[in-house]
């Protein structure tokens, strides 16, 4: 930043060439740069590329008038505090209160007193140094009103603020927002024998370890509104609060709050010391908790008191109900990540069958995951901790080999063809080496390719369409059947859906279990098969369960059902004695009957 002492630059515009030449020698000669400009127009120019420290206007000149040469600098993104001195006639009384209007410093009147310039311009410059250093010290001073002076991070008066701003968000939005509370477990003893100076060392640390964390968080807010982004504090001493500004599923906050104990708690290495400091976590959820700062801040810390009661380096939620179920995700999640290691997943079979033949055309594998500490997990409590840890992957692959050894054995054993359907997660779906996997278990298997079929959801495949069109021809192209599953729940665009390259939908159960008392369902379904005969698509009924339903489908010319009706899911040796049985309909509404051909 240039100063009053320095060469400062001094834009001049005059159209009288004598006033031009004088004011000129008179600013060199006292050490400024000086820059000319006969007219207005030329003095903007100059202005944007040259950047002077002060400006020097005429009031008359051709083209552009001085007032608007000012006018348009004030409007510039430059030109907000630069001093200009407006040079008008000596007894025009209007011209200089119209100067000071339209943001003229001063005013300079004609005739010049010579010596007398050099000096006004450099006290304009030391004005406009004085007030630069006055706004300087303003920011300085609002910064240190709001941040921790030690960390940087936001103080206990800037969190407030922040959250309360978001709760008037959250409350308009009708979402949650979650409070992580955050205590050092038993940081005294650093202070105690490395000296406060390490401790402070160490929360500076932390303090980094935080703010990366919730950078790298996507459930922090991206708010377009004109709402402060500040998600964590630090109130004083070893203690830090977070705030996630907008949360969809309660669930994630338990997954950000491990993120933090697992950083936190990692070896801090400061010259020759490592030192490890593992935090105790008490979360509370707007609205449940509170509904306001206080309660909020209130309950997270008596959560927070909880967890270090519980054993420390651990969180709990205020509320016992969400505590349990965070507790239990991550048993959960802890648990899958040995299930593979520990062959503790299994496949079932669910037959699907063909009323009108009367045998079993195809199998759909289930995954099953039974535990020894957990006992039976349902596939919708594990699926989506499998998808959104990445496990989903390994699993994945696992279920295809699985199902398609099984398939082949089936085969080898006389049995008659069988296509075996296969789910597959959208996560699996996107990732671009799924051609080559699906490949290479067939080859390893020896399973004929149209003896598996690929099941995916909508919403897998109407992402990405022109992408997704472009891996599912590369699938087909291996001579694999492909699937549409709960076909009806998403939102297929019917122009996009004939381009797929899909074999069969499947009838989303939640249409079929109201098919015999609701119109609607009956209109959908209906819909749904005559769209599936228009686009030269088989149709599998998915939860047919009685034989009501099943009439009702058969008039429709849906011929094959997978459901209870028919059979549970089984195990492997139990599916064998239905695959060479034919099967009626008995005289209970809602049972079949087997018999040998």
């Amino acid at each position: 930043m240039n100063t009053a002492t320095d060469n400062a630059k001094v834009l001049i515009c005059d159209d009288d060439p004598t006033y031009l030449m004088l004011m000129r020698d008179t600013l060199e000669a006292s050490g400024f740069e000086v820059i000319e400009a006969a007219d207005g127009d030329t003095a903007m120019v100059k202005y944007i590329t040259m950047q002077p420290d002060i400006v020097l206007l005429d009031v008359e000149m051709p083209g552009l008038s001085g007032y608007e040469v000012c006018q348009q600098i004030r409007a510039h993104k430059t030109g907000k505090d630069i001093p200009i001195l407006m040079v008008t006639g000596a007894d025009d009384y209007q011209s200089i209160l119209q100067a000071y209007e339209i943001g003229a410093t001063d005013f300079l009147p004609k005739p010049i007193r010579w010596p007398m310039i050099t000096h006004r311009v450099k006290y304009m410059l030391r004005s406009r140094d004085a007030l630069r250093e006055l706004k300087n010290s303003q920011q300085r001073l609002q910064y240190l009103a709001y941040h921790d002076s030690l960390t940087g991070l936001a103080n206990r008066e800037s969190f407030n603020e922040h959250l309360q701003k978001f709760l008037t968000l959250a409350d308009r939005g009708n979402y949650h927002v979650g409070v992580l509370f955050i205590d050092l477990d038993r940081f005294k003893r650093i202070n105690d024998t490395l000296g406060h100076n390490f401790g402070d060392r160490v929360l500076q640390k932390i303090a980094k370890v935080l703010n990366s964390n919730l950078r790298n968080c996507d459930l922090l807010a991206r708010s377009q509104e004109d709402v402060p982004k500040t998600a964590v504090a630090r109130l004083g001493g070893d203690e830090f609060t977070v705030f996630l500004s907008r949360v969809d599923c309660v669930d994630d906050i338990a997954v950000v709050a491990q993120r933090i104990i697992d950083s936190i708690s990692q070896p801090i290495k400061i010259e020759q010391y490592e030192v490890t400091v593992t935090p105790s976590i008490g979360i509370s959820v707007y609205p449940e908790d509170g509904t306001n700062v206080t309660n909020l801040m209130k309950n997270a810390d008596v959560a927070m008191y909880h967890a270090k009661d519980q054993g420390r380096q651990c969180f709990k939620f205020y509320s016992e109900s969400l505590n349990n179920r965070a507790i239990e995700r991550l048993q959960i999640e802890q648990n899958l990540r040995k299930a593979l290691e520990n062959n503790e997943f299994s496949l079932n079979y669910q037959p699907q069958v063909n009323v009108n033949s009367k045998q079993i055309v195809g199998v759909e594998a289930l995954l099953r995951w039974q535990n020894p500490e957990l006992g039976f997990v349902s596939p919708a409590d594990f699926i989506p901790i499998a998808e959104e840890t990445g496990l989903i992957i390994d699993i994945g692959e696992w279920v295809l080999k699985q199902a398609c050894e099984q398939a082949k054995s089936w085969l080898d054993a006389g049995f008659p063809p069988c296509r075996m359907s296969i789910n597959l997660s959208s996560i699996q779906f996107k990732r671009g080496s799924l051609v080559g996997v699906v490949q290479n278990v067939l080859e390893q298997t020896g399973l004929p390719a149209e003896l598996l079929e690929l099941e995916l959801t909508e919403s897998a495949i109407m992402t990405d369409v022109e992408e997704n069109i472009f891996r599912l021809e590369q699938i087909k192209a291996l001579g694999v059947g492909i699937a549409v599953d709960d076909f009806g729940t998403g939102y297929s665009s019917l122009s996009y859906l004939k381009k797929f390259p899909i074999t069969s939908l499947k009838i989303d159960r939640s249409f079929i279990a109201d098919i015999a008392t609701s119109c609607d369902d009956v209109g959908i379904v209906k819909a749904i098969i005559a769209l599936a005969e228009t686009l030269n698509l088989s149709v599998i009924a998915e939860g047919v369960e009685t034989t009501s339903q099943l009439q009702i489908l058969q008039k429709f010319n849906c011929s094959v059902i997978q459901g209870y009706l028919f059979s549970r899911p089984l195990i492997a040796t139990d599916f064998e004695k239905l695959l060479t049985k034919k099967f009626v309909m008995a005289t209970n509404e809602n049972k079949m009957t087997f018999f040998n051909e």
